[in-house]
């Protein structure tokens, strides 16, 4: 059992499959938003593919700069997106994204919070040199924020890579 498990392991490594993909971007978030002024982020994640045709991502840090501020969040796959890439022999690939987003502040007010939001987003990527170079914007159309408030549109555009990361 040994033998065939450790063939299994070389065939997979010699195969170039990979597990999954670090992805390491910049954002430009807030926009659209009435009163409040676009912001930079930075952002780290992992994207697993379920299927073919199906990766799920989730966040790992997402380093965001408002003016005035900053917050670092470092993930546990709370906030995610499935990704949805059809099978296309382009050297451009588009997706879809859409997810969920939750976020839960537990300390005294103003770091009270609880925060749900729903995502889509387009994007597309194109393989350079053994990475995949993505452009992706998006639309977090519905936020709730516990204690009234209301539902907010920040729309975002976020450039960054894809690192394949074999097993």
């Amino acid at each position: 059992m040994k033998k065939v498990f450790a063939l299994a392991l070389a065939l997979s490594f010699l195969s170039g499959l990979y597990g999954f993909t670090l992805g390491l971007g910049v954002a430009y978030e807030g926009l659209a938003v009435n009163g409040a002024d676009p912001y930079f982020a930075l952002k780290a994640d992992a994207r697993v593919p379920l299927t073919s045709m199906i990766d799920i991502r989730g966040v790992l840090l997402n380093v965001s700069l408002p003016t005035g501020g900053k917050a670092v969040k470092i993930g546990t796959f709370t906030e995610s997106d499935l990704i949805f890439k059809p099978n296309m022999s382009m050297s451009f690939k588009p997706y879809l994204a859409l997810g969920v987003w939750f976020s839960l502040g537990l300390e005294d007010a103003p770091l009270d919070y609880k925060i749900l939001a729903v995502k889509g987003a387009l994007g597309g990527e194109m393989e350079i040199g053994g990475l995949n170079a993505y452009l992706e914007a998006g639309l977090n159309k519905f936020t709730w924020v516990s204690g009234g408030g209301g539902t907010t549109h920040p729309v975002y555009v976020q450039l960054g890579v894809n690192i394949p990361v074999k097993i």
